[in-house]
């Protein structure tokens, strides 16, 4: 569904702005989800592989490189619907609520046999 909001989205901005500031806008965009998951990808990778040796389980570092990889995902899908709810998402208090409320879902999903320190406040 959302992916067929966007187009109609995409046509009405076309209409408003012009058909090449909205392909602009769609690859820039792109670079910039690009850029996010790519980064976000080296700097998990190389911070849990530092927690690891000192004996730690990254599972919070885990949790916010995955919420910044669907931030760079949701940039990267093509739509203006997905490029706001990844603006949205970008706000700190609004993406650990989000991050949250995920985690509490796949704890309901799974009866509590995961446990994620830290991340869970009541």
């Amino acid at each position: 569904m959302i992916p067929v909001i966007d187009f109609i989205f995409l046509i009405i901005l076309g209409r408003f702005i012009g058909s090449i500031s909205v392909f602009l806008w769609l690859i820039g965009t792109l670079l910039i989800g690009s850029y996010i998951m790519k980064n976000v990808w080296i700097t998990v990778k190389q911070q849990a592989v530092e927690q690891f040796r000192a004996g730690k389980m990254p599972d919070l570092l885990m949790v916010e490189g995955l919420s910044f990889f669907l931030i760079g995902l949701l940039l990267a899908i093509p739509g203006p619907m997905t490029d706001l709810i990844a603006v949205i998402l970008l706000i700190k208090p609004i993406r650990l609520k989000f991050v949250q409320l995920l985690l509490m879902f796949v704890m309901k999903k799974f009866k509590g046999n995961i446990v994620w320190t830290g991340y869970i406040k009541k």
